[in-house]
C-alpha cells in the first residue's frame, strides 16, 4: 500500500510527527535487515553516502554513525515536514556528519557522480515510474559506486492459518495501487530494474519475516487506519470493511497460533 510517491500524487500515509511511531515500528521490524544488507553492499568508514526517501531518518542516523569518522550521510525526502523530523532527531543525538535536502526522487538536484553510495528502502514500490527513479540515483553515484535498494511486494503478506483479513488488506492494497499507477509486485521485479538502469550485474536476496507475537503483528493494522481516506476515496473498501478488517487483525496479533507473514523484502546491489 503506497506510503509515498514522488510524483504529483500527495501522501496516502502520515507524515511528520504525525508518522514517528509507525515508522519507528518499521525500523525496528525492517532496519536489522536494511543494517545487514548494507554492510554486505560495502558501506564503510570514510563513505559520502545518500538516502533517497528518508522518512523519520533512522537509516540515515545509523549509516551516519557507521561512516565516521570521515564520512557523511546526504537525507533526502520529498517532505520537508519528514526532514525536520530527522533533523531535530539528528540534533538530539549528536549526529554532526548528517545533512537534509528536499527533493523528489525524479529530480534529486544533487551533483552528479559525487556519491559512493545511494540507498532507498520502500521506495521505488510506491513510485509511478521506478526505472526513471532509479537512473536518477545512479547518475548520482561515483564511477564505481553502489546503489543499494529494498522494496516489497504484496504477495508476502498472509497469514497461516489463512484470515480474511490479510486476504482483503492484499486485495484492498492492490486495487488503491492499481488507481494511483502503482504496482503492487514491484519488490520481485527490482532486479531487472537494476538491469535496465544500466547495472549489468545486480545482486540479489530476499528477507522474509515473520511474527507469532509482539508489536509487529499490529504493523498493517496502523498503516491500515491511516490509509483509510486514500481506500475510502479510491472506492476499494468501506469504513465498516475497514473497522471490521481491523479488529480482526488485532484478534490475530493477540492469537500466537496464527503464524504471519509481514512481508518479502527484495534487496538489490550493484556497482556502477
Amino acid at each position: 500500500m503506497a506510503a509515498r510517491t514522488d510524483g504529483d500524487q500527495a501522501y496516502i500515509l502520515a507524515t511528520g510527527e504525525q508518522a514517528v511511531s509507525r515508522l519507528d515500528l518499521l525500523d525496528r521490524i525492517f532496519g536489522p535487515g536494511s543494517h545487514d544488507l548494507l554492510r554486505t553492499a560495502g558501506l564503510l568508514p570514510g563513505m559520502r553516502i545518500a538516502e533517497i526517501g528518508c522518512g523519520t531518518g533512522q537509516t540515515a542516523m545509523w549509516i551516519a554513525e557507521r561512516v565516521c569518522p570521515g564520512g557523511s550521510v546526504t537525507a533526502v525526502d520529498a517532505s520537508g515536514e519528514q526532514l525536520r523530523v530527522v533533523e531535530k532527531n539528528a540534533e538530539k543525538a549528536g549526529i554532526g556528519n548528517l545533512s537534509f535536502h528536499e527533493a523528489k526522487a525524479y529530480d534529486l538536484r544533487l551533483p552528479a557522480e559525487s556519491f559512493d553510495m545511494v540507498y532507498s528502502r520502500f521506495l521505488c514500490c510506491h513510485l509511478d515510474d521506478p526505472l526513471r527513479a532509479l537512473r536518477e540515483m545512479k547518475s548520482i553515484l561515483k564511477p564505481g559506486g553502489v546503489l543499494v535498494c529494498e522494496d516489497h511486494d504484496d504477495g508476502g503478506i498472509f497469514t497461516e492459518p489463512q484470515t480474511r483479513a490479510y486476504r482483503r488488506l492484499v486485495e484492498i492494497s492492490d486495487a488503491v495501487n492499481r488507481a494511483r499507477g502503482l504496482d503492487s509486485y514491484l519488490g520481485l521485479k527490482l532486479p531487472g530494474l537494476f538491469r535496465a538502469a544500466g547495472f549489468a550485474r545486480p545482486n540479489v536476496r530476499f528477507n522474509q519475516l515473520a511474527f507469532l507475537r509482539g508489536e509487529e503483528k499490529r504493523f498493517w493494522e496502523i498503516t491500515l487506519r491511516e490509509a483509510a481516506p486514500a481506500i475510502l476515496a479510491a472506492g476499494a473498501s468501506t469504513p465498516d470493511e475497514i473497522e471490521s478488517i481491523c479488529k480482526e487483525m488485532q484478534t490475530i496479533a493477540n492469537d500466537e497460533n496464527i503464524l504471519l507473514m509481514l512481508a518479502r523484502v527484495t534487496q538489490v546491489w550493484a556497482r556502477s
